[in-house]
Order: structure tokens, then C-alpha cells, then sequence
């Protein structure tokens, strides 16, 4: 109060201005996502009391077995399926405070879609050997772990084990399909086959029939043989 008996009152504007660069938050901080999937990620710049700093330049780096992104943030899934720890950095600079902060990957695998059966024709001689694998794929080429296969013969070319050891019967012939496999996941069952060739095994004798006889001067007989 003045000497007048007058009220002055004053005021005064205060501006907090927030600190130096302590910290950046870097969301989302763990991704799961499928093959190719896209997403953005975002960052926050905070001093050491929490308040939000402007101006602040950021960088994003990527592990490129996981996946890629662009200045802005924009993320695209690589083809891998795993987890990939720390595949995105972000890194934040004011003046010379550098910080930076990291997010977890995880591909999932999408549904079983294909079925690989090698050899597609397997050539093999009466009674030898030959393996099979299968192979069971997202759409993507990445094998689809929780898939169970089953071997199994569709004709009587041979016989084949649970781990594809295939074993040709003593019979020459080409049976189409003769290999049969069968994929089966969570979601999805995936058959597949192979033919098999079976062709004759080296000659281990010629037998010669009659194998023995007994001729008159000047008579004739007829012999026949037949390799095996």
C-alpha cells in the first residue's frame, strides 16, 4: 500500500526452462511382428526431471539381419524369424550430451504354406539306398519349427524309415509317388511326394539253361540265359 492509501500490486512471469539432455524413450521399447510387417517408432527426449526437451536431434540405426528404418522412425521387418535383442537404436544428441536407447525384436513365424520334399525323383538301384528330407516353410522360406513330418511309401518301390532312409525293393520299375511326406503345424497340413526309380542292380550272374545236356553227332539244342 502506498502512503496515499492506494493498492499497487505487481507481477512477474517466471520461465522454468527445462535442464540438459538426461534421457530418451524409445517406444515401442520390445516389437513382436510377422515377416515384412511395418510399424513406427517414436522417441522422447526428457531432462534428468522428466521434461520434455525440443530441438533434440535423433538417429535411428537397425540391425539389418532384423529388419530396416528410415529417419522417421518407419520400421519394416526383415524375412528372419527370431530374436534379435537391441535391433533398433536410437540415438540422441544436445550439444555434446549423446544418449541413446534400444528395442527388442521378435519375427514370429507365419502358417506353414509350403512343403520341400528333396529329391523330387530319386534314381536307385534294386535294393540300395537313398535319403529323403522334407522341409516344412512359412510363406517367407523360414522353416516352421513346431511342424511335425511324417514319412511314408505309397507304393512298393521300397520302404522308408522315420528319418527318410529309404531302402528300394529288389523290383526295377519307376513308381510315381512313391515317397509320400506329410507336414502338420498348429494351424495347417501340407502334403508332398517324390517318385522313385528303381533301376536293375549290377549283374551278378547269367545263368545258362540247360545248364548241362548230352547231343548226338550232329543234333542241335536251344540255350537260353538270363542276367541277374
Amino acid at each position: 500500500m502506498s502512503s496515499d492509501g492506494l493498492d499497487i500490486n505487481t507481477e512477474a512471469t517466471i520461465v522454468i526452462r527445462p535442464g540438459s539432455l538426461s534421457q530418451i524413450i524409445l517406444e515401442p521399447q520390445s516389437v513382436s511382428t510377422s515377416p515384412s510387417e511395418q510399424l513406427s517408432f517414436s522417441v522422447l527426449a526428457i531432462d534428468e526431471f522428466g521434461n520434455p526437451l525440443t530441438n533434440i536431434v535423433t538417429t535411428f540405426k537397425a540391425d539389418i539381419s532384423a529388419c530396416q528404418i528410415d529417419a522417421f522412425g518407419r520400421f519394416t521387418a526383415g524375412a528372419g524369424a527370431g530374436v534379435y535383442d537391441n535391433a533398433v537404436v536410437a540415438e540422441a544428441t544436445d550439444g555434446s550430451i549423446l544418449t541413446n536407447a534400444a528395442a527388442h525384436v521378435r519375427i514370429d513365424l507365419r502358417p506353414l504354406k509350403q512343403l520341400l520334399l528333396l529329391p523330387e525323383t530319386a534314381t536307385v538301384q534294386a535294393d540300395g539306398e537313398v535319403t529323403f528330407t522334407a522341409s516344412a516353410l512359412d510363406g517367407w522360406g523360414d522353416a516352421v519349427d513346431d511342424a511335425i513330418i511324417g514319412f511314408d511309401r505309397a507304393s512298393d518301390a521300397g520302404r522308408i524309415d522315420p528319418k527318410g532312409h529309404f531302402v528300394a525293393a529288389v523290383l526295377a520299375g519307376v513308381f510315381r509317388g512313391a515317397v509320400k511326406v506329410v507336414a502338420s503345424s498348429s494351424d495347417a497340413s501340407i502334403a508332398a511326394a517324390s517318385d522313385v526309380n528303381v533301376t536293375h542292380g549290377a549283374i551278378d550272374h547269367v545263368p545258362i539253361e540247360p545248364s548241362a545236356t548230352e547231343l548226338r553227332a550232329t543234333e542241335t539244342i536251344g540255350f537260353t540265359t538270363r542276367a541277374s
